[in-house]
């Protein structure tokens, strides 16, 4: 019976493992980045990039505005310096400036759109950033309180596997051996409990001689899932 009783202890220990495992498993994934986060900072990593793409644009049309009146301010200087005689020439001049005049406005309307462009985007990542930071925040909160749980959960499996250590020291080798080997065998669960006529794990109704010899204090393997019974 003390060795059943063992065992039957020895298995109790063993699934509060196996459930601080699977529960420090499940925090461990919990508390990577999730997946609507990582979305949000490709969104933002992807706005700042159309930020910078229309500041540098809003510059390039802005030196071409200030190059375009740059040169009709030249060419001005020259139509009313006097120093053209030839109508023709002044003719032509004149021409010349009012065409650089029109691509100039030209110009101005697409710097204009530049910054419209550029102050667009950067509203749309000024609420990506928004969005983003608060969604981080709860995130390391709950990760927070996810280290600290597996904490808990360390400290308690550490003082599980002192306890198994002890327990398993008060067992035949033979016996341990037999338990480890059905305990891998059968999923994790090497005894069972007998309720009533019952085997605890695989729910068979048991022979009357079977029922008899648990009670007896015997090791009884369940017929039909190999476990050992524990008559507790």
């Amino acid at each position: 019976m003390r060795t059943i009783k063992l065992l039957a202890t020895l298995q109790q220990i063993d699934l509060d493992l196996d459930a601080d495992r699977r529960k420090f498993a499940e925090n461990k994934e919990a508390m990577a980045p999730p997946e609507a986060l990582r979305k949000l900072l490709a969104e933002v990593k992807a706005a700042e990039a159309q930020v910078t793409r229309w500041r540098k644009e809003r510059k390039a049309r802005e030196e071409a505005v200030a190059a375009q009146q740059a040169r009709i301010k030249e060419e001005e200087t020259r139509l009313y310096s006097g120093r053209i005689k030839d109508p023709r020439e002044q003719v032509a001049l004149q021409q010349h400036v009012e065409s650089l005049k029109r691509h100039l406005e030209t110009l101005e309307e697409r710097a204009l759109e530049a910054m419209m462009e550029l102050e667009q985007s950067q509203e749309t990542l000024a609420t990506l950033q928004q969005a983003f930071e608060a969604q981080k925040a709860a995130w390391v909160s709950q990760r927070e309180a996810l280290e600290k749980e597996q904490e808990a959960i360390v400290a308690h499996a550490r003082a599980l596997k002192a306890k198994r250590e002890t327990v398993a020291k008060q067992l035949p080798a033979s016996d341990l051996n037999r338990y480890e080997a059905l305990r891998k065998k059968l999923g994790g669960l090497a005894v069972a409990k007998l309720n009533g006529r019952s085997c605890g794990g695989c729910g068979a109704s048991l022979p009357t001689s079977v029922v008899q010899q648990v009670h007896a204090g015997e090791m009884v393997k369940c017929p039909i899932c190999g476990r050992l019974l524990d008559p507790s």
